[in-house]
């Protein structure tokens, strides 16, 4: 998906809006002949990031639940947006979601996944150290996202300054950034650890494992507060079958390389290989600590040059996760 490409972005928000078609009547027919719930659910793209939704969906864990879920992909921002038009009920993508409710806009994450960052930073064979990337392009999936944190991180670690000794352009989602860095259109990304393994296996260098310079979490289930104060139930079956995804996740190893090898289009070695890489940093309980949701507040306040004191419960609300560790429903 080219998301910069104004034709492709057309086309997305009319298939958005021909999933709408269904949601607005309210209701699905499941096989079985009970009525529903729909929740549509926004990915930022196609990941390892979101596979605990993913089981979920394959499992039937939402069907369990009595939800008719649907997954769509586009770009963050754009996600953003659909989430508080009510386009979509859910967001996956932590990092958007997150800055926006620093800046006052009425989201909140109420489930993590992924704790610690997945990526890892991939560059081009002949790059061989961090110093090598001065002058270099590196591709992100949207500016001021997770990605483009990550980048710009992975930059000053290795001493140098984003915004003078790198370029910096918008490359599309995992797949297509590695296929720039395999084109030689840019030199280096910050990508999913599936399509690492595949791309050091291409011959493409590993510079850094992301998870060991931040603790900036990853990936949770963002929504409007006005959905959390008005469909609590239905989110609280969203987060419950999250959570059973990633349950699932940790305790079948087997079947979720399978998984994976399926939807992430790559070898069952290589999926094997970033399932015992990345596993670890999924949430067992749906919690992120304090100091990663602050890690990320200050990295939008300093960005956005916001002074004011912001409080966590503006962000975040693990509220359901307690209901649902003490089992109410």
């Amino acid at each position: 998906m080219r998301q910069a490409d104004g034709t492709v972005v057309k086309s997305r928000a009319r298939k958005i809006a021909a999933a709408l078609i269904a949601f607005a009547a309210g209701l699905a027919i499941q096989p079985d002949g009970f009525a529903a719930e729909r929740a549509m659910i926004g990915t930022p793209s196609h990941g390892l990031f979101e596979f605990p939704v993913v089981v979920a969906l394959k499992k039937g864990f939402f069907r369990d639940e009595g939800l008719n879920a649907d997954k769509v992909q586009m770009q963050p921002a754009i996600g953003v947006k659909a989430l508080v038009s009510g386009d979509i009920d859910y967001l996956l993508a932590w990092g958007s979601t997150l800055r926006a409710a620093v800046t006052g806009v009425p989201l909140k994450v109420v489930a993590g996944m992924a704790a610690r960052p997945l990526h890892v930073f991939i560059v081009r064979g002949d790059i061989k150290s961090g110093k090598d990337l001065k002058g270099k392009t590196i591709g992100v999936d949207s500016f001021a996202g997770t990605v483009d944190y990550l980048a710009r991180a992975t930059v000053r670690h290795f001493g140098l300054d984003p915004d003078k000794d790198v370029k910096i352009i918008v490359s599309g989602e995992s797949p297509l950034r590695l296929a720039a860095v395999r084109a030689g259109s840019i030199d280096a990304t910050a990508i999913d650890v599936a399509f690492a393994v595949k791309a050091e296996e291409e011959g493409m260098r590993r510079l850094l494992n992301m998870s060991d310079i931040t603790d900036l979490p990853l990936s949770g289930i963002g929504l409007t507060d006005k959905k959390l104060h008005t469909e609590r139930e239905q989110v609280k079956k969203v987060v419950r079958a999250t959570l059973r995804g990633t349950r699932f996740m940790k305790e079948n190893r087997a079947e979720t390389i399978v998984m994976m090898t399926d939807y992430l289009h790559i070898t069952p070695t290589q999926a094997g290989k970033a399932y015992d890489a990345a596993i670890a940093s999924f949430t067992d309980d749906g919690y992120i600590s304090d100091k990663g949701v602050l890690l990320d507040m200050q990295l939008t306040k300093e960005r956005l040059k916001i002074m004011k004191d912001i409080p966590l419960s503006q962000v975040v609300d693990w509220s359901l996760l307690k209901e649902i560790k003490a089992g109410a429903r």
